[in-house]
């Protein structure tokens, strides 16, 4: 599933691909149901003829604030979900799009904006402000107000295990299975621990542990970018520990443990992990 780290790639590759300033020509909804407000015909219309005049991403959405309709009416940002397997990239309208792309956007220059979607979760949106969409997310990982105190306010009191509070968009947003078990093995902590039972030091280190998780997603996409442009890829491994109870942790070399917690398969390490 697209977490934080494949967001944010996409919105930086389409930053690198010149969507900031292009205009979408038109629409072509394949799949109705991805389209969550207005209707697909009415998002088909309202988004022809917009120029885009920002990429932005907060949480797990990308957000694209348009140019104004020429009647001044009209809603004006329309927002992307990748949900399970989507991608959304940029390519000649002349080249055959891949059997999952689901929607196409032309666009003025003579490319189109491509939503692939296999599993077909992605979600649409064009409405008049991102509050309408989004829902309560805690500050983004970088951001300075993403502290120990915001943590320790988000565990206290709750008894439910760490692994699953990571989930919780309120608490970590942008975090999802992939990159709360990353976050928690570099912290060494284990998925099961009460959240209110974390100390102030493990907190502290658990903080850090997600902003290094997804320092060096960054960089891995980062560097992909730079070196297969303009065909960067969009699902990497960028996580250090395995996903898989045959392998050993590269730390101690026990092996890799695999439980469910709330139901998602949750990978650490036995030894490291308490």
């Amino acid at each position: 599933m697209p977490e934080l780290p494949e967001v944010e790639n996409t919105r930086r590759n389409l930053v690198r691909s010149g969507f900031l300033g292009a205009t979408i020509t038109g629409a072509d909804i394949t799949w109705a149901n991805t389209v969550k407000k207005p209707s697909a015909a009415e998002l088909a219309g309202g988004i022809k003829g917009r120029t885009i005049q920002d990429i932005q991403r907060r949480g797990k959405y990308l957000i694209f604030p348009l140019s104004p309709q020429p009647s001044g009416a009209g809603p004006g940002t329309f927002i992307v979900h990748l949900g399970m397997t989507g991608r959304l990239y940029i390519q000649p309208q002349s080249q055959k799009p891949h059997p999952m792309v689901r929607h196409s956007f032309p666009l003025n220059d003579g490319r189109e904006l491509r939503f692939e979607d296999g599993r077909k979760f992605g979600k649409l949106w064009l409405v008049d402000s991102p509050d309408e969409v989004l829902p309560a997310m805690s500050p983004e990982p970088f951001d300075d107000d993403f502290t120990v105190e915001t943590l320790a306010e988000s565990f206290h009191g709750r008894k439910t295990p760490v692994k699953a509070l990571l989930l919780e968009q309120s608490v970590a947003c942008g975090l999802g299975n992939l990159y709360a078990d990353e976050s928690l093995f570099l912290a060494g902590i284990h998925p099961e621990r009460p959240a209110s039972g974390l100390s102030t030091g493990e907190l502290a280190r658990l903080r850090q542990s997600i902003i290094d998780a997804l320092t060096a997603a960054y960089g891995v996409y980062d560097r992909a970018r730079d070196q297969l442009w303009p065909n960067a890829p969009t699902a990497l491994t960028t996580w250090s520990h395995p996903r898989d109870e045959k392998a050993e942790c590269p730390n101690c070399q026990t092996n890799m443990a695999a439980i469910r917690v709330r139901a998602r398969g949750t990978y650490f390490c036995p030894k490291c992990q308490v």
